[in-house]
């Protein structure tokens, strides 16, 4: 199948036309062609660059084809094309014979630019009907091209809604379909007729217009008789000023729900109240803006509102608070706005309830990026927009102030910004049950105004040191806290309002989490310095001066030893080590390809062999359940390699690299048209590996399940606060390239206008950890069987987990 694209250069640049021709089985595949070619000769096309989108036409035939899959410069200087925008046809350079002799006639070495043709002539073919009537209208002579400068004085006119005879000769125009089927000079024939029956200095109306159009189309061999007949016999009907025509004063209105989107947001953005209506003059401003490139608040303005679902079905009053907020919140004369960001606002604002529209957009206005607007018990706004001495990364809302009270109520001191598992834990349990004095605290503090706006240092401070009756009574508590609760600066607290709080910096939880491993540490080395103690040879004393050496030899050996007879049904489907001694061996021997794992040898410790290698992994399945989740496996799917790539799917399990057991897992398959939407540049070469996968990874990114990147990345945001150890602040994310899966996911975070969730010192490489492997001469990466689909996110992401915890604890095994 041919496909031949046009591509066409901007007014603007001055650069030539191309054309790019190829033989292809798809549309997809020509598509993807056409953008490698395109990038390898360094031509960008869109909006802001020098060449229009490339344009399919109909495959020309003609014998002086360009070289195919090559992009040609030259073929667009001999052909052009036709009306219908598709054909080709071979550009007719026609001169007036006087011309040519005049041009043979100058002397040497004279000038003839004179004979040029002016600059930037554009074929009157290419305009829209209602373009070449008003041209045929407007010059005297059949022209096949015209100016620049004539182009834009016919789209002024065409806009102009004052000039009621132009508006109403298109509007009889496009009353009769059988117009569009007139060839180019047949339509100046036409308007040329029309300019003699109808004077210009007369507005005639449309009834009349129509009818002597279908009459002169329709009776070709009569079209003479018709406009004989207009101008002697019959009178055109002219419209009457003093009655229908408009006054001075009374400008046309046009209804601004009748316009399309783009300029209904621009009507009520140039409004300063709520507009119904718009005149001629507002219309062509409107128009101007909808047209200004450079303009980019407008242009983030437009594009925002055409990727946000809830424009396209708001109603007209709901666009116009909307466009006024957007304007109070970023002010027209400030800096540049990120589009992200407007489009994110745009989606909070359509979620918000509308009696906390206005709370919102002071919020916004004041710096405070809240996802939405609070409201306590007794419905008083609960605030959450200032600056706190919390992780502005963690969710702040009613919820979380539930579970620092419930800390607060507990005698222990800790760390209020890093806190320990067990006081986390048991503020959990607290929550849960709604005990005493939590209770009552909450139920106080959820009523009081701009509750979330307070420090956690205050709230700890408040109740820490609270007389412990306070709490029996509603009223007295409601006044302690509406006396003590106060505070000047709610990011910084004050060192007497963290010694109240009892902040204890030390107890936090990443120094219990480094006690419990120096504590098991420890006892690994006691329990290793015990066994080798217990194993080391005897030398028995007899008397008199004569020793035994049989434990020197090793000839004694424990009745229950596990290489005995006794335990070889028990112990024969474990695997042991070979021995160097010259003892009979009873064990079956290791079958080929097994791995060997060192067996105990002590007498106390012979019973624990019997052990099966189902039970011990039975035990493994109920550590995971209890297993703290602090690193978490990430993979991404994209169709690029730079960081502005558009995401195609996310997979991330929760695991313990000491074990290798897993935890939670989190998949989601994004839609790629709302990943560009939020600025995701796809690349390539990356869309031809796709092309080049299997079907089923392919249908992993297509499916039409796939959600909006947004949604997804805030959904990843809920999987890691739901299942980290003790907040996203503790979670190590590991990523398989230090340029790839953490800086792609993060990038798109901050493109969504949603905060990364874990630390960016907590990124986790795990190309690295592959290196240190190799070193030590340990490679398990090719050598774990693969299980499921390879480039599905969740797949990967599984494996990795798999070859990463091997490396682990080969390397922290000594």
């Amino acid at each position: 199948m041919e496909f031949f694209h046009l591509i066409k250069a901007t007014q603007k640049s001055g650069k030539p036309d191309a054309i790019f021709w190829q033989s292809q089985k798809t549309e997809a595949r020509a598509s993807l062609a056409l953008d490698v070619a395109l990038e390898d000769a360094e031509i960008e096309t869109g909006r802001g660059h020098d060449y229009l989108k490339p344009v399919r036409t109909d495959f020309p035939v003609f014998n002086d084809l360009p070289e195919e899959s090559t992009i040609d410069f030259e073929w667009c200087k001999r052909y052009e094309l036709g009306e219908d925008n598709r054909t080709w046809n071979p550009i007719i350079k026609a001169e007036p014979e006087g011309e040519n002799k005049q041009a043979d006639n100058l002397p040497a070495g004279a000038s003839s630019s004179s004979t040029e043709k002016p600059a930037l002539l554009r074929p009157l073919s290419r305009l829209r009907l209602t373009q070449r009537l008003i041209a045929h209208l407007i010059n005297d002579t059949e022209e096949k091209e015209i100016s620049e400068e004539r182009h834009i004085e016919i789209g002024q006119m065409e806009s102009d809604d004052s000039n009621q005879y132009v508006q109403n000769l298109l509007l009889a125009a496009a009353n009769v379909p059988e117009i569009k089927e007139l060839s180019a000079h047949v339509e100046w024939n036409l308007v040329s007729a029309i300019k003699q029956v109808f004077q210009r200095d007369q507005v005639y109306t449309v009834s009349s217009l129509e009818e002597f159009i279908t009459e002169w189309v329709s009776s070709p061999e009569a079209r003479t008789t018709t406009v004989h007949k207009w101008l002697f016999d019959k009178e055109p009907e002219v419209v009457v000023k003093d009655e229908n025509a408009p006054s001075t004063t009374t400008p046309v209105l046009i209804t601004v729900a009748t316009l399309p989107l783009r300029q209904r947001i621009l009507a009520q953005f140039i409004s300063v109240e709520y507009a119904y209506h718009i005149d001629a003059e507002q219309k062509k401003i409107i128009q101007e803006l909808e047209l200004d490139v450079d303009n980019s608040y407008v242009q983030n303005l437009l594009l925002a509102a055409e990727n946000v679902e809830f424009f396209k079905n708001a109603s007209e009053i709901d666009i116009s608070r909307v466009v006024s907020a957007l304007k109070t919140v970023f002010p027209v004369e400030g800096k540049r706005t990120d589009l992200a960001l407007v489009m994110r606002f745009i989606r909070i604002w359509f979620n918000t309830e509308h009696i906390d529209r206005g709370l919102l957009v002071r919020e916004w206005a004041a710096g405070n990026r809240i996802r939405n607007v609070q409201r306590t018990d007794s419905g008083t706004n609960a605030g959450g927009g200032n600056k706190t001495d919390r992780n502005p990364e963690l969710k702040h809302d009613l919820d979380a102030l539930d579970l620092e009270i419930a800390l607060a109520t507990l005698s222990d001191d800790f760390n209020i910004y890093d806190i320990p598992g067990a006081p986390y834990r048991l503020a959990k349990d607290i929550v849960s049950a709604k005990d005493s004095p939590f209770k009552e605290w909450s139920a106080a503090l959820r009523n009081v105004p701009g509750i979330l706006d307070y420090s956690r240092a205050a709230i700890f401070a408040l109740i820490r040191n609270a007389h412990p009756s306070y709490y029996l009574n509603a009223a007295r508590l409601s006044g302690y806290i509406n006396s003590n609760l106060t505070e000047s600066n709610h990011e910084i607290p004050s060192v007497e309002t963290l010694v109240a709080a009892r902040h204890t910096p030390e107890a936090s939880w990443e120094n219990e989490i480094n006690q419990q491993i120096a504590a098991e540490k420890a006892e690994v080395a006691d329990d290793a310095s015990t066994q080798d103690a217990a194993n080391q040879p005897q030398v028995e004393s007899l008397g008199g001066g004569v020793f035994s050496i049989d434990g020197l030899m090793n000839e004694k050996q424990p009745k229950n030893d596990d290489r005995s007879s006794l335990n070889e049904g028990a112990t024969s489907h474990v695997q042991m080590e070979e021995t160097g001694s010259n003892e009979t061996k009873n064990s079956a021997s290791l079958s080929e390809g097994t791995e060997e794992i060192i067996a105990s040898t002590g007498p106390a410790e012979a019973d624990c062999s019997t052990v099966t290698v189902s039970a011990q992994s039975d035990l493994n399945e109920d550590d995971s359940a209890e297993m703290l989740c602090t690193h978490l496996m990430v993979d991404v799917e994209a169709l690029g390699k730079k960081p502005g790539s558009p995401l195609v799917s996310i997979g991330a399990v929760f695991f313990d690299p000491a074990t290798g057991n897993t935890g939670p897992e989190f998949y989601e398959v994004i839609s790629l048209e709302s990943s560009m939407a939020c600025g995701g540049v796809p690349d390539a070469s990356t869309i031809i590996f796709w092309l080049k996968a299997s079907p089923e990874a392919r249908s992993e990114i297509v499916i039409d399940s796939a959600i909006t990147l947004s949604d997804a990345l805030q959904q990843l945001d809920d999987f890691i606060t739901a299942n980290a150890s003790n907040g996203k602040d503790s979670v190590q994310v590991w990523g398989n390239g230090a340029t790839y899966d953490n800086v792609l996911l993060a990038e798109s975070f901050d493109r969504a206008g949603i905060p990364c969730p874990w630390k960016f010192w907590n990124n986790r490489d795990v190309r690295t950890i592959v290196e240190l492997g190799k070193a030590v001469g340990y490679t398990p990466r090719y050598e774990i069987p693969f299980v499921g689909e390879p480039h599905k996110a969740i797949s990967d992401a599984h494996h990795q987990v798999k070859y990463v915890s091997a490396i682990w604890q080969r390397l922290t095994s000594n």
